[in-house]
């Protein structure tokens, strides 16, 4: 049995991650800015009662994300996966997209991910073979813009090229502790951020991932890759 933390587990991919390691088996640590307001999360806590555990984590605020984490460090919790799957798409163009909108997107999709990164530490130190995975989108590969010429989501694009990197240094500064860090993209997916003209239903899409990551191999760290497993060019 993993023990696996999850942010923006309320919805979305988040969710469905929750559900399918649930399935499986395994210990979830579900984590979003509201628990008493995420009434699935609570559902699946009566349905796998002592398998999974809300907490509330705001990933936009610091103090929240220390607290969290300092709760779990107080009872010695073991992380073995940590998802860093929350964030937020604003698709406005060039001409169009505010300040506070980029502020704003950079705070949740990379500034958040850094936080709960270099706050769950300690936790994943008690795993054997701990993981990160921090969400990102092929939107992020600078390589891949130039191949097509998808205009618009700028904030968005611009944050999870930042993610991408953030992956790429924390592989290194992690090392040291046995702590792996990649990328991976769920694809285009039917959800609240992807709508509905995407490719994959979320269940497909986060089946792929899960196959994709059981399949990883163990020295693997600092790679970008698709819900395939496929590398991805940053």
């Amino acid at each position: 049995m993993k023990r696996i933390l999850i942010t923006g587990a309320n919805r979305g991919i988040g969710l469905e991650l929750t559900k399918q390691y649930l399935v499986q088996g395994n210990f979830i640590y579900a984590c979003c800015r509201d628990t008493n307001r995420a009434n699935e999360l609570q559902s699946l806590q009566l349905q796998y009662k002592g398998r999974i555990e809300t907490l509330s984590l705001d990933v936009e605020d610091e103090a929240s994300v220390k607290s969290c984490f300092d709760e779990l460090e107080r009872n010695q919790k073991c992380i073995d996966l940590l998802f860093n799957n929350a964030g937020i798409i604003d698709w406005s163009k060039l001409d169009e997209v505010t300040s506070s909108s980029v502020e704003q997107v950079y705070k949740i999709n990379l500034l958040g991910a850094l936080l709960v990164t270099r706050n769950a530490v300690s936790c994943l130190q008690r795993s054997t073979s701990p993981l990160i995975i921090n969400l990102s989108s092929r939107l992020g590969s600078i390589h891949l813009r130039g191949d097509t010429q998808l205009g618009g989501a700028i904030a968005y694009q611009c944050s999870k090229a930042a993610l991408n990197m953030l992956t790429r240094q924390t592989s290194f500064d992690l090392k040291p502790f046995n702590i792996r860090v990649i990328s991976q993209s769920p694809g285009w997916v039917k959800t609240e951020m992807g709508g509905q003209e995407a490719k994959y239903q979320v269940e497909e899409a986060v089946s792929m991932m899960l196959h994709a990551l059981e399949k990883l191999p163990h020295d693997k760290t600092g790679i970008f890759i698709g819900e395939d497993g496929e590398p991805i060019p940053w």
